[in-house]
């Protein structure tokens, strides 16, 4: 844990130092059918500063396309989940307290090995924009600790799903509907596809909501996607490409 600790450290120092383009893309579905409902799509320039108390706090820009480039406005946009680069602050020393870790194997993925490790946030509140509110699993790359990808969902989802279709499915309908709230849930994804001076930085992140369908499933609802591309690091240069995956077409549900 403490050469985790220590690459958490170095990621936390690097987190001044860059800033990118965020595409932030939200797709809609018909619950029932998983057909195609609607999309939009908006551009940022994202970068972090550092707060009085130490802390980070992610800092946007609008970009709106002209014809001779983008103008930029000030934007209050504040999605209600982890900023991506969080996730590399996960084995930092200041966590211990707020995670339970237990090692999980290793896999092999584009030739790279990766350890895989399971971690249960324990934050009162579960989700939000707070890493300790999600639990799942962080995949590693085996020999420099960089992260390769996150997979998370609200603590405790599972159990408060259980309760919730079970509340909903005997609650009382009038003229065939419940008068119970749908249930919902959450899963993340977050994929760390650049690699520059010795880290890796994250060029994908998707926020995933089910609810349950009239058949009793849970079918995703909506999506919401952001991508990080043109990277600019301040004091460095750099060529590498980023590895994200593909933007699927809109009117599929990935």
């Amino acid at each position: 844990m403490e050469k985790l600790a220590d690459r958490a450290a170095l990621y936390r120092k690097r987190a001044l130092g860059f800033s990118c383009r965020e595409v932030a893309s939200v797709t809609k579905y018909e619950v029932g059918s998983s057909s195609y409902r609607k999309s939009t799509k908006t551009m940022y320039d994202y970068l972090f500063e550092e707060k009085q108390d130490g802390t980070l706090r992610e800092v946007r820009e609008e970009l709106i396309a002209e014809k001779d480039g983008f103008k930029r406005r000030s934007t209050d946009f504040d999605p209600s989940l982890p900023p991506a680069y969080a996730w590399a602050t996960l084995f930092a020393r200041e966590n211990r307290t707020r995670f339970h870790f237990r090692p999980a194997g290793q896999i092999v993925k584009a030739y790279r090995l990766l350890t895989l490790i399971t971690f249960i946030g324990t934050s009162p509140n579960p989700g939000g924009g707070d890493i300790a509110g999600w639990s799942g699993q962080v995949a590693l790359e085996n020999r420099s600790y960089n992260l390769w990808s996150v997979e998370a969902v609200p603590t405790g989802q599972n159990v408060r799903l259980d309760a919730e279709v079970l509340r909903y499915r005997r609650a009382f309908a009038i003229m065939g509907v419940p008068l119970a709230s749908r249930p919902h849930g959450w899963l993340l994804n977050v994929g760390f596809g650049i690699e520059v001076q010795d880290l890796s930085y994250p060029t994908e992140q998707a926020l995933k909501m089910t609810s349950l369908s009239p058949d009793n499933k849970m079918n995703v609802e909506e999506k919401t996607t952001f991508r990080y591309e043109d990277y600019r690091f301040f004091g460095v240069e750099t060529e590498e490409e980023v590895k994200g995956a593909a933007e699927p077409e809109p009117g599929k549900v990935p």
